[in-house]
């Protein structure tokens, strides 16, 4: 019985079937009785007739009630609202919709729930792989990019976000993506070669373009870092090995031959010298190339890019050294490796003008929110441009050949690059470093 009342269609028929079953038995015992006064016959009509109204405008405020809690819902879910929940007090059609909304809201939060955890992962995985990727919609705007790609361009993400592809020079890329080939382009003046592929997407029935970009140079730069470093390991270990007690041994025979010099062959004295100092200068030699594997990761903080070239002519006060650049010019770097970098070439370019009184230009400036700085000299030239970057590889008498390569090295830990060419207007050689003013997120 209480199943049955708490069911909100059968309460409220049982309700409202009660004034007609009462004016039934009214008009029967009214009909056994035919003499009772009109009075009474039209109070029992009257109260008949209000409980009637009474029960009737009860059960549509109720069904009205309902139907706004079941429309509340349904707004709700229309609206990706899934907190709100509906109270199903008793059995009934309206009691099974409320609670069949309720089951739908708590799987659709619990989906979103999912979808948000899913979303983050994939930011998170899109934000830190190494392949730039652009979105594009379909005039070109760029509506979305990933940190790589910011990288790539030198420039916060927030500026890139509705610029043309045009603008960033992206349009080339795209002409050419999905070929076998990598795609040769400039990038501030530096020629780099990229693999590119790219998609297509629809949004609201418009087809966008999804663009990926990877550094070929970059990739093949790193591999062959890492190829040299595995060699250079290989050859200290071997080379050590085998210099160090030639070193040690050469070392006590200079030692006895002093104690008994009288009874040496000619030479052997002078021999027994090169021996040992040679043994020395190869394991300098060898540990020097330990640098290359061990830079340290640059400690960026402001600098003052002015101040820190204005103290490079006292390093070499036989050499001119002309300054040129805008005073003071800010920049996030570390002072330590950037005054590293500095010091070598100017080095190199002061030693190319060995016999030379010229002097050496140093001139830096600020552009598309990237720092570049240029040093030109008088020397003789790049004559070997292919090898420049080769371990190793020197052209000087008493080089190792691991300079160029530790301040390439510097430059590109820092986001840059560094570039050598020979200079048109007259002999000399055109360095460029190109540097971020400021850290990328």
């Amino acid at each position: 019985m209480i199943k049955f009342l708490n069911s909100f269609e059968l309460r409220h028929l049982l309700l409202c079937s009660l004034p007609p079953a009462g004016g039934i038995i009214a008009y029967l015992l009214l009909w056994f009785f035919p003499h009772q006064s009109f009075y009474l016959k039209l109070l029992t009509l009257l109260l008949l007739c209000v409980m009637l109204i009474y029960f009737c405008y009860h059960f549509f405020q109720q069904l009205i009630y309902k139907i706004n809690v079941v429309s509340n819902l349904l707004e709700a879910v229309e609206q990706e609202d899934f907190t709100l929940r509906g109270v199903a007090s008793g059995q009934g059609v309206f009691e099974g919709v409320i609670e069949q909304i309720n089951d739908i809201s708590g799987q659709l939060s619990r989906h979103r729930q999912q979808q948000r955890e899913m979303d983050f992962l994939l930011q998170k995985v899109i934000s830190n792989i190494t392949v730039a990727i652009f979105a594009l919609d379909s005039n070109h705007c760029l509506i979305w990019c990933n940190n790589a790609a910011s990288r790539m361009l030198g420039t916060p993400l927030e500026r890139l976000i509705g610029e043309k592809a045009s603008s960033w020079h992206l349009d080339n890329l795209l002409q050419n993506a999905n070929t076998e080939h990598p795609v040769e382009s400039r990038h501030e003046g530096r020629p780099v070669r990229y693999k590119v592929t790219s998609d297509t997407y629809m949004v609201d029935g418009v087809k966008n373009v999804l663009l990926f970009v990877s550094d070929v140079d970059d990739m093949l730069r790193q591999e062959e870092q890492k190829a040299w470093h595995n060699l250079l390991r290989v050859i200290s270990h071997e080379i050590n090995n085998s210099l160090s007690p030639i070193a040690s041994i050469s070392q006590m025979l200079q030692q006895h031959y002093r104690r008994h010099s009288e009874n040496l062959p000619a030479g052997f004295a002078e021999g027994i010298d090169l021996i040992n100092q040679r043994a020395k200068e190869l394991i300098a030699f060898i540990s020097s190339y330990r640098q290359l594997s061990k830079l340290a990761p640059p400690v960026k903080a402001p600098v003052d890019l002015a101040s820190l070239i204005a103290e490079l002519p006292l390093l070499f006060s036989h050499r001119e050294i002309t300054l040129q650049g805008r005073r003071p010019l800010m920049a996030d770097l570390d002072r330590v490796q950037i005054h590293q970098l500095l010091i070598n070439l100017i080095k190199n370019a002061d030693e190319a003008m060995a016999g030379s009184t010229e002097c050496i230009c140093i001139e830096w400036a600020e552009e598309k929110g990237r720092l570049l700085i240029t040093i030109l000299d008088h020397g003789v030239g790049l004559t070997n441009p292919e090898n420049m970057f080769v371990p190793f590889y020197t052209t000087k008498l008493n080089g190792t050949g691991i300079g160029l390569i530790l301040c390439r090295q510097i430059a590109e830990s820092h986001g840059g690059y560094l570039s050598l060419e020979n200079r048109h207007e007259q002999t000399g050689c055109k360095v460029t470093i190109n540097l971020p003013l400021q850290s990328l997120a």
